[in-house]
């Protein structure tokens, strides 16, 4: 008995002990803690400084030179600063320059450089948010399977105290001849696979929590419930749907995907990346021209101060071999074009199958579930009126059990029906590239 006490409160210990999580808290935690999403965050800030280094490419650069030079043997000249001239040994030079390069046409390769890496930098963002939509949608799914693998477990005690009841009743009857063995150990084997019932339901909802643990980083959590009355208009709504006036809805959904849709963004921005890059290979074929200065301070072992000359040069070239290079990084930009442009299109028939599937499903899931509300009911009638009916002798014991395997079947099937709904709509969500829960909701 004490024992018993000790571990009833251990039990509640830790159950206080439990934080109870909601959604939001849940995806908070999953931006806080996933690798996929930090990771993305550092692409967007490598490629902010890439575009920082591609505009360096419009300055000017300098370079600042020393040299000393020691001969050996030392060089022999005439100087004819005096009369008559005389040998002069010059054994070092020290010498110190300054050089500025200014590039003034390279073919358009620095511009398109530039924009490449501001584009490149643009798609960072939109993976980014591609990547939290999709954590957020994961999350979502992840808390969902928790709470649906929970009201199975619970379903799965109510069919085992159903079963026990049965079979305690079963066994007065027998104790009582009413009712043969074979009727009685019906009711025991009835038990008996609600209790294997009931050890799968535990293992999936476990399961179900680990998984949702590892992909939010929480332990030791409750998950806030569900409200259901707040998706019964809408479910109402869909539920009334008709398959055939559909169509439309379909074509405002593809309108909102087609702007919001991050990873098509990105590929639009591939293809515009890609356009610019034929132009850069274009630009190999193009002379390029740059202006400089230089200037130089020297002095040799000959002379006390240093010397100074500088020069100003206006400098052109133009690419003569290997010409097959830039022909073919040329060709190869415009095949990487050509295939941005299925990529396009194949991208926009997967988001155009994918609202398809997920509003059907959505009509479907929420025909499903209102219909299964209604079985729940008939079947909850049914089971007590088949209960007294077996009570009162009038009813088999395999009458009630097929009674009670439908009412439990009908309830697994609400809720596996309810939580489709939400696990769609949650999908539906990022393949439109919305966030807001209620901004979706209004679109039904």
């Amino acid at each position: 008995m004490f024992r018993s006490f000790i571990i009833l409160i251990i039990a509640a210990a830790a159950v206080l002990q439990a934080q109870t999580i909601t959604l939001k808290q849940a995806q908070d935690s999953a931006l806080e803690k996933n690798y996929g999403y930090a990771i993305a965050k550092e692409n967007v800030a490598y490629n902010e400084f890439s575009v920082k280094s591609a505009f360096s490419g419009f300055l000017p650069t300098a370079s600042l030179s020393a040299s000393y030079v020691l001969y050996t043997p030392e060089v022999e000249s005439m100087s004819f600063s005096s009369t008559p001239p005389e040998k002069v040994i010059q054994e070092d030079r020290t010498a110190f320059g300054l050089r500025i390069t200014q590039p003034v046409y390279t073919g358009g390769k620095i511009w398109y450089s530039y924009q490449i890496s501001k584009d490149s930098e643009l798609a960072s963002r939109n993976s980014l948010n591609s990547e939290m939509m999709g954590l957020l949608s994961d999350v979502e799914s992840y808390y969902l399977n928790v709470l649906e693998a929970k009201e199975r477990l619970n379903i799965a005690k109510e069919s085992l105290e159903l079963s026990k009841k049965n079979e305690e009743t079963a066994k007065i009857k027998f104790d009582s001849g009413l009712i043969s063995k074979a009727d009685y150990l019906k009711n025991s084997s009835a038990r008996a696979n609600s209790e294997v019932g009931l050890v799968n339901a535990e293992k999936g909802y476990e399961l179900a929590k680990i998984s949702f643990s590892n992909l939010t980083g929480l332990d030791d959590f409750e998950l806030e419930d569900i409200d259901h009355s707040h998706y019964e208009p809408v479910i109402t709504k869909l539920s009334a749907s008709l398959f055939s006036d559909i169509s439309e809805k379909i074509n405002s959904l593809k309108e909102i995907a087609f702007e919001n849709n991050s990873d098509l963004k990105n590929i639009k921005l591939t293809k515009g990346i890609n356009e610019k890059k034929i132009s850069m290979s274009t630009g190999n074929f193009m002379p390029s021209v740059s202006l400089s200065y230089s200037t130089e301070w020297s002095k040799t072992n000959l002379t006390d101060e240093f010397s100074n000359s500088g020069t100003v040069s206006l400098s052109a070239s133009v690419p003569v071999l290997p010409l097959y290079d830039n022909y073919a990084s040329l060709q190869k930009s415009k095949i990487d074009l050509k295939k941005t442009v299925l990529t396009e299109k194949q991208l926009i028939d997967n988001i155009s199958t994918q609202i398809k599937t997920h509003l059907y499903t959505l009509v479907s899931g929420s025909k499903q579930f209102t219909s299964s509300k209604v079985a729940v009911d008939l079947a909850n009638e049914t089971y007590t009126n088949v209960e007294e009916r077996a009570n009162s002798g009038l009813s088999t014991e395999d009458e009630l059990n097929t009674a009670r395997l439908a009412l439990i079947q009908a309830k697994y099937d609400q809720t596996s029906a309810y939580y489709s709904i939400l696990k769609t709509k949650s999908a539906l969500m990022k393949v439109l590239g919305i966030n807001d829960e209620e901004e979706i909701i209004k679109l039904f």
